[in-house]
């Protein structure tokens, strides 16, 4: 759900007894922060009047692409770490970040924003299962925050 038209899909999450995620965004890219946390706001408030714990509810701030919006890049991290702040869980489609880079680069670019994002309190991703690097990346991003313990054989998977 987004805080525009789909909105209505929070009320058919709660009815269900699902989890929804809930875009912070209206119509198109967010033009600031302001306007995500608005938007996460929205929808939190709807949720939660329709029955949802905070917790039913992944915020999604919308990553966005490197190639055009490279300077957007910090204001996405920021929103990742002010909703975390606020104590709800987040959620994102990493390759956005990616989209239209050459297919070497992107593993790199998805990665980095990934350990970046997790430092900022990035709670869960949608992302490819089959790319290795980025399952590292994960995996090793939780042992050095404390989420996972490290053993020798962590990457045997």
């Amino acid at each position: 759900a987004d805080a525009g038209d789909r909105i209505g899909y929070l009320d058919l999450a709660a009815a269900n007894d699902a989890m929804c995620i809930a875009l912070c965004s209206k119509e198109g890219v967010p033009s600031n922060n302001d306007e995500r946390i608005m938007y996460c706001s929205e929808l939190l408030e709807r949720g939660m009047e329709h029955g949802m714990e905070p917790t039913d509810m992944l915020f999604d701030p919308l990553f966005l692409v490197i190639k055009g919006m490279q300077d957007k890049q910090p204001d996405v991290l920021e929103a990742i770490q002010m909703i975390s702040d606020m104590g709800l869980l987040t959620t994102g489609g990493l390759s956005n970040v990616s989209n239209g880079a050459p297919k070497h680069i992107r593993p790199l670019l998805d990665c980095a924003v990934l350990a970046m994002a997790m430092q900022c309190g990035f709670s869960s991703a949608i992302v490819n299962p089959c790319d290795k690097r980025l399952r590292e990346t994960i995996v090793a991003c939780d042992i050095i925050k404390n989420n996972i313990l490290y053993a020798d054989s962590v990457l045997e998977f």
